[in-house]
């Protein structure tokens, strides 16, 4: 075994093993290691598996079958796509959740919004309040839905007594004047402890 083998398949082994234990604790406990930090682990058990695939290939080895899914996937993947375009998208939409980050919608020191990613056929806008932990991890402490797209500036989120107010302007369609009007809103959430 040389010497980079064995560094890519530490690093393959050792990102699965921490990004099984976090699903795991997430699951358990609703902790988990901040976004970013998930993403640079799911890059480098990726990345690291690719070479170890053309290590395993000559000779053939049957490790070679389980790192050829990292190689080949991303081509069978375009290649449906280039075929038929809605069985290649929701391919694609399976292979990329995994690398996609967070859609960040509002953040401070104390907390986070997301929108949740639902997937290709998900109902719209549901969004999770990410409290930050200790600089590594995060816990989701709420969720909502809402029927609109919400973007958030600095001012328009205040938390008291666990409760996440959050203001908004939105616009509403008035059919007697035939046009937009703004519309002062308030959201409320209450927040986990």
């Amino acid at each position: 075994m040389s010497k980079f083998e064995r560094i890519f398949l530490r690093i393959h082994v050792t990102t699965l093993i921490i990004l099984i234990i976090n699903v795991l604790i997430n699951f358990i406990f609703e902790f988990s290691l901040i976004n970013n930090l998930r993403l640079v682990l799911k890059v480098l058990f990726y990345t690291s598996a690719c070479p170890l695939f053309f290590y395993y290939a000559k000779p053939f080895k049957k490790r070679a079958l389980y790192f050829s899914f990292y190689v080949f996937s991303p081509i069978f993947i375009f290649i449906s796509w280039l075929i038929d375009g809605i069985f290649g998208a929701m391919l694609a939409s399976i292979f990329l959740l995994f690398f996609l980050p967070n859609d960040t919608r509002f953040e401070n020191d104390q907390i986070q919004i997301n929108k949740k990613i639902e997937g290709l056929l998900g109902s719209c806008c549901k969004y999770e309040v990410i409290e930050k932990k200790f600089f590594v991890f995060e816990r989701n402490v709420a969720e909502f839905q809402f029927e609109k797209n919400l973007y958030f500036r600095k001012n328009d989120i205040i938390i008291q007594d666990n409760i996440l107010q959050m203001h908004l302007m939105l616009k509403d369609y008035d059919s007697r004047k035939d046009q937009y009007i703004a519309k002062d809103t308030v959201i409320y959430t209450t927040l986990k402890k």
